[in-house]
């Protein structure tokens, strides 16, 4: 996932001039988030869900009980407009592919 929020971080200015917040999500801890952000300049959060409730509730849950890589986009008023869930995660959507799709949405 390094490879895929850097990239996203490196063209955040494409997101933001969409008015579009980046996000990441992940099962780590918030210690370990600080150290990650940190190391790689992130300019976006990264939310701590350890309890893999929030992995559950959007169905990116693997068999094994580790999330899978995946990509949503939520409109302003809480509508799922996207998905993207990776099955082996080594494959991530690049961010041309989500700005056609944030500039497709309803303004």
């Amino acid at each position: 996932c390094t490879k895929q929020l850097n990239s996203y971080n490196d063209d955040l200015s494409q997101f933001e001039a969409l008015d579009a917040q980046v996000v990441a999500i992940s099962a780590q801890s918030v210690e370990s988030h600080e150290k990650f952000a940190l190391k790689h300049g992130f300019r976006f959060p990264l939310l701590a869900a350890t309890d893999k409730v929030v992995a559950a509730a959007y169905g990116t849950l693997g068999p094994l009980g580790f999330p899978r890589r995946s990509v949503f986009i939520v409109d302003r008023e809480g509508i799922v407009r996207y998905v993207h869930r990776a099955i082996a995660g080594l494959t991530f959507r690049p961010v041309g592919e989500l700005v056609d799709v944030l500039l497709g949405l309803p303004r």
